[in-house]
């Protein structure tokens, strides 16, 4: 039998043995499942695809020049959507064949453009409402050179107050403002919401720490149906009207 003495250097040689060999071995294999990440839906999106759809016609490709534009020259400081974002709001848009959409926050007008190139091949109109006098300004002049002034409807002020005159069945509409207002666009326009058509709160995973209670909100009304969709960093909230 091992003595007290005998036991005590086995088991401190034993300990140097695993902080020798053991230890650095576990510390490699966390650094490596630590390293390894896989790629944003947004990386894989800008590696495979355009940043913009390719031009279908010529009025196409006359919004599409605007829309580079606007990413180039405009886009700081406008919050606005990612073209990861508007290629869903455009596919969402057609696939519901959209005849009306409502957004809330026009900012320059880049999310309408996506919204545009979805109505034209549905019909539909786009009511957009912006109360900055500047941002409205941009937007207008957007809309000219993109020659979709026919579609769209740029309504100016509060919108918590504009939108008390929506009088037509809204298929999807998108929050785009300050998120502290959320609840009340929702609360006020839900009833205008067709069965089936969507709810889009954009920078639902950016500013999630400012949306609790529009979450709570959507998750406890049982007319809605909830999905997070990160197709860019900022995230979008999409909501289905059941009933």
């Amino acid at each position: 039998m091992m003595s007290a003495k005998v036991k005590s250097v086995f088991l401190a040689g034993a300990m140097l043995v695993f902080a020798a060999i053991i230890l650095p071995l576990c510390t490699q294999e966390s650094g490596r499942g630590q390293s390894r990440s896989f790629p944003r839906a947004e990386e894989v999106s800008r590696r495979w695809l355009t940043r913009h759809p390719r031009p279908r016609d010529e009025a196409e490709k006359q919004i599409i020049a605007v829309m580079d534009d606007m990413q180039d020259n405009q886009a700081r400081g406008m919050g606005n959507v990612l073209p990861e974002d508007g290629r869903l709001m455009r596919m969402l848009t057609e696939s519901l064949e959209a005849k009306h959409v409502v957004e809330i926050g026009t900012a320059n007008g880049y999310s309408a453009m996506w919204f545009c190139l979805a109505l034209r091949e549905t019909g539909g109109r786009l009511t957009t409402h912006e109360i900055d006098p500047k941002r409205i300004a941009m937007a207008k002049k957007n809309f000219q050179r993109a020659g979709v002034k026919q579609l769209v409807t740029l309504v100016e002020g509060d919108a918590h107050e504009t939108i008390k005159n929506l009088r037509s069945p809204i298929d999807i509409l998108l929050l785009d403002a300050e998120k502290e207002g959320f609840c009340d666009y929702l609360k006020k326009l839900l009833p205008r919401v067709r069965k089936g058509g969507l709810i889009i709160a954009h920078d639902s995973s950016g500013q999630a720490h400012m949306m609790d209670e529009y979450f709570k909100a959507i998750t406890e009304n049982r007319d809605l149906e909830t999905v997070l969709v990160d197709a860019s960093r900022w995230g979008m909230c999409i909501s289905r009207k059941m009933q």
